[in-house]
Order: C-alpha cells, then structure tokens, then sequence
C-alpha cells in the first residue's frame, strides 16, 4: 500500500487525485470516519473529482453501519449550519482553495467545530492500518433535500442582518458552491447584486478556486459601478472584498469595516493568527480591545475565539467568525456582515480604510516537499530562540523586533515554507526580507 500520511493534515485531508488520493482511499477514510460517529452529515462542493469521491466516502461510512444525511453539494458554510442545527457530525469532500487537481475532507463536530489535529491523525492512523469496519448491519444514506437547506440558511441570516441603505455589490463566485447561495441571500437583505462567474464548473475554467488580486479582472471592471465587490473561493469558505477602486482589502482591514459596527454590541477580545499584521493590534487598540495570537488553520481559529470568548477572530488566509451570529467560520456571513456594515456608513468603503495606518508587508512562498518542511521549521525554532528574546512558536518561528517582524512557517495544506516580513520602511522590509530568506534557504539545502 502507497504512503498516504501526509494527506492527513492538521485541520483537513488534502492530496492530489489520482496520485495522492482515488475512490478506494476515499472509502477507508469514510470508514474511518464511522470510529467517531456512527450518524453524520456528508456533503462536498462541485469538482469534477468530488461525486465519485463523495459516493466511496459514502460506502465506507455505511458499509460500517452509519447513518448519512447526504445533501450533494452545498457551500461549506451552508452544510455546517445544517449539521449544526441537527446536532450531526458533518464529512465535507472538498480541497477548498487549492487548484482543480486537488481534493480531500474536513470533518467538523456537530457544534461547528472543526476536527482538532489529534483527531484527524487518529482517523490517519485508522486508514493508514487498514482497519477496516463492516457492520452486520450496512447503514443507510438518506438523501437530504438541498435547497431546502439553502432556504433556511437564507431565512435565518435575512432574521438577524438587514441593509440600511441600499448599496450595490459584485458578486464573484469563481464558478464555486458560493453561487448556490450569494446572490439570493444578499437580494433578501436588501442588497443590488451583479454576479460574476456564477455557473458551477468544478474545472475552474475562468479563475483559480482562490481568489487571488491579479485574476480578478472582471470583477474589478464591474466594480466602478458598486460600492463593494466580494470574491470567494471553490467551497465558499473563504472570501475577499475589492472597494470601488479595485482594490484587494487585506484580512486587518476587512477586519476593521466589520468591528467598526460590531463591536457597537459586542464584548470580548480579538483572536488573530500569527500571520496577521500589526495592523490588528493598532484596530484593537483604537477599540479598546485585546488581540490574542493563535496557530494559523481554521479549527484553531473557532476553538480559540469560544476558549476566550473573543467577539471576533480573523485569519490572513480569509477565514473570520462572528460567535454571536454563528459559532463558526463562514465566508457568506462575514461577506454579508461587512456588506451590512458598510451600509451603515457615511464614506465610502476607500475612504474608510485610508484612515488605517499602512506598513510594508510581503509574504513568499517557498517550495519545500511535505516531508521535509516541518523538520526545517523545528530546525529553524531552535537556533533563533537562541538568537532573538521575543520569539513566538506556537505556529511556525514569529520574530517580533525593533523595525517589524517575521514570520516563518510550513503550509498545513500545501509543500510550502511561508516567509512573511512586515516593517515600517521599505528599506527595513527589504533588509529583514533578505537576511531571513538567505537564513531559510540556507537551513532548507541541510535537510
């Protein structure tokens, strides 16, 4: 049998299909997956990969005597707050953000948490014996009614966020499982929507399941009309929001349009991950709130915003949650909730952000194979706490120093060392770039 362990990541299972990860595997996880609950939701987005996938996942779940709620493809958001409203498990077949080559799984406790590291390498070790379950009693997979879903999903959020002003939005759906439920829900609220690449198509034909600033051309034509375009990737767990200008908004100033009306309401401190800016502590500071650092992945970041009872958390990658709303991370909520926001405003949205201070920040992404990145982090851990007094490892090695700060970390979902460098000149920027590069590259030719 093949090596298949580093699919299982820290929050989710990941691999190229095909190669990585066919029909056959996808039934032993699905068995595996019986070892936690023997009644779940199961659903996946639309790549051409994902139907025969979500099927083998199926009949190794059942063929171990569990019960699925099956829903066929919904937005990631959408099928967690099903399984959280019945109080299911929830088995998603999805690769998210990464290219049409890819898929895998992200598993979440009926509480809209996501499986924790140790879980998903339990379910590793599970597929990777080969202890395969057959029930005297095969389950069953009942096929659950998706637009229904969709439909109390809408209903429920139109409850609780309504414009105050009509604005009009662009939509950019990549051709993902957002489009399911964008524009409609967006309509119900009180917002003009013009959709952008709204027909499913799992290979992606007009942009890469992520949204990345510089394939976002459509999009940014559309938007001299509008006061917002919003962006999402393949399963619609991520987003990214454009002003009328065209240009990208980062995590920290998304993060400052939400909490500049939720925090009207709210109590509680701020989580942010290790890759965030300083940008978030100067947010917090103008709010009076308190930021607590966190490992980069999503499970961290709704396990860590209910243990501090934050009224927001925030990652870079574009993963936010607001608990008073929906105790989990959900890009269509964040993205209505920032449209909402916006409403409430006098500017609009550019001259609101021109009021945040900016640094000079640049992240690289550096090719290194998955066997081999985390043992250069644990390296590199080591040799700077000797070097450096204010050093954080409770994700990859973060610098903090007089003229900005760095950040070294693996990729959890892709062979990738990420350098990221924040300073306030360019010249700083320039110089710790350089000399933490030339460090990593050096650590990276040892191993």
């Amino acid at each position: 049998m093949q090596d298949i362990s580093h699919i299982f990541r820290s929050y989710d299972i990941r691999g190229i299909y095909g190669k990585d990860l066919d029909e056959e595997i996808m039934k032993r996880i699905g068995n595996a997956f019986s070892r936690f609950t023997k009644s779940a939701v199961v659903s996946r987005d639309m790549r051409q990969s994902s139907p025969s996938l979500h099927s083998s996942f199926l009949e190794g779940f059942t063929e171990a005597g569990g019960n699925a709620l099956d829903t066929d493809i919904l937005p990631l958001g959408v099928a967690i707050f099903f399984a959280w409203q019945q109080k299911k498990e929830l088995a998603y077949i999805t690769a998210s953000h990464l290219g049409k080559e890819w898929n895998g799984a992200k598993f979440f406790h009926s509480s809209g948490l996501g499986f924790l590291e140790k879980e998903n390498y339990k379910l590793r070790d599970l597929v990777i014996k080969d202890k395969y379950s057959k029930a005297r009693k095969k389950g069953k997979a009942k096929t659950d009614d998706s637009k229904k879903i969709i439909s109390d999903y809408i209903n429920f959020l139109a409850k609780k966020i309504k414009a105050s002003k009509k604005l009009r939005v662009a939509m950019d759906f990549g051709n993902g499982a957002a489009s399911l439920v964008g524009a409609e829900l967006f309509k119900k609220c009180g917002f003009d929507i013009i959709p952008v690449f709204e027909d499913l198509d799992g290979t992606f034909p007009n942009r890469n399941p992520e949204p990345q600033e510089d394939e976002l051309n459509v999009l940014k034509r559309m938007i001299s009309e509008c006061d917002l375009g919003i962006a999402y990737d393949g399963d619609g767990d991520r987003m990214l929001l454009i002003d009328s200008s065209g240009r990208k908004l980062s995590a920290e100033q998304t993060s400052y349009l939400i909490l500049s009306e939720l925090l009207k309401k709210e109590k509680g401190p701020i989580v942010a991950n290790v890759e965030c800016t300083r940008l978030v502590d100067y947010i917090a500071n103008k709010f009076g709130r308190k930021v607590v650092r966190i490992p980069v992945g999503h499970t961290f970041l709704i396990n860590e915003t209910r243990k501090h009872k934050a009224c927001f958390g925030l990652e870079v990658a574009g993963h936010y949650t607001i608990p008073s709303i929906l105790p989990f991370d959900d890009a269509m909520l964040i993205s209505l909730y920032a449209a909402y926001s916006l409403s409430k405003q006098e500017e609009p949205l550019q001259e609101i952000i021109s009021e945040l201070p900016e640094y000079f920040f640049e992240r690289i992404s550096i090719s290194c194979d998955d066997k081999k990145k985390f043992l250069v982090i644990e390296k590199l851990k080591k040799s700077l706490k000797k070097k450096y007094k204010n050093v954080l490892t409770i994700d990859g090695v973060r610098i903090e120093l007089p003229n900005g700060w760095v950040l070294i970390r693996a990729s959890n979902t892709s062979p990738l060392i990420r350098l990221t460098v924040e300073a306030g000149t360019h010249g700083d920027l320039e110089k710790l770039k350089d000399e933490f590069l030339s460090l990593l590259e050096d650590e990276m030719s040892k191993v």
